[in-house]
């Protein structure tokens, strides 16, 4: 990874707001508990960034010249960005407030605003943010050591899933108890499961990558 690659994985405050006044309150805030920051005068300069791979928490103004914060918290839906977003504004209707929560928001707040109600509710962002990238991380590796089972072993491990004896499991595919057993083993040292229980619990959010076995 080289720096530049290094530097945009590193988890910071997004800060999206076209009042420079706001702007400078926010990054006075988020400058005095030491977190890293980027600063978007709106949402366009935002997204207009390669987004893959961002870590985080937005910080957003709800109303913005050329896409408003809802219209942003909609796009980054569509295009399965998942970074925590906390609204800020000086008009808080209720049927913004709950369209903003309702689209998964992680809080709304009215300006003026206390301080360390907003900070508390970033810093609660980056470890919902930190929490989501170490399940995806996890779950990449996973998926690339599912990825270099044999065809056989995928077949036996499906048969695990469903929850089978290694006797059927064996009757189904052909070949004998012992050779099934054999498998199942050589399945848990790859996926580095001790035990059957841990081993579904280990590959149960990359079961698309295991194929199903025709029924005929």
């Amino acid at each position: 990874m080289n720096s530049r690659q290094s530097e945009r994985t590193i988890p910071k405050v997004h800060l999206i707001d076209d009042d420079p006044v706001v702007t400078f309150l926010m990054v006075d805030l988020v400058e005095s508990v030491n977190l890293p920051y980027v600063v978007y005068e709106n949402a366009v300069d935002f997204l207009e960034q390669d987004l893959d791979g961002l870590q985080g928490c937005i910080v957003s103004d709800l109303r913005m010249p050329g896409m408003s914060g809802l219209e942003l918290q909609d796009t980054l839906h569509r295009r399965g960005i998942n970074l925590p977003i906390i609204f800020i504004s000086a008009f808080a209707e209720v049927q913004t407030v709950v369209r903003a929560m309702r689209g998964g928001a992680l809080d709304f707040f009215q300006k003026p605003f206390s301080s360390q109600e907003l900070v508390d509710r970033i810093q609660d962002g980056l470890r919902i943010d930190k929490q989501r990238a170490e399940l995806l991380e996890r779950n990449r590796r996973i998926g690339e050591r599912v990825a270099q089972l044999t065809a056989r072993e995928k077949e036996v491990l499906q048969g695990i899933f469903e929850g089978k004896i290694t006797k059927v499991i064996a009757d189904e595919l052909g070949i004998g108890v012992r050779t099934t057993e054999t498998y199942r083993q050589l399945i848990m040292q790859k996926l580095q499961a001790g035990s059957v229980a841990e081993l579904v619990r280990t590959v149960i959010d990359v079961m698309p990558l295991v194929p199903q076995r025709s029924s005929q």
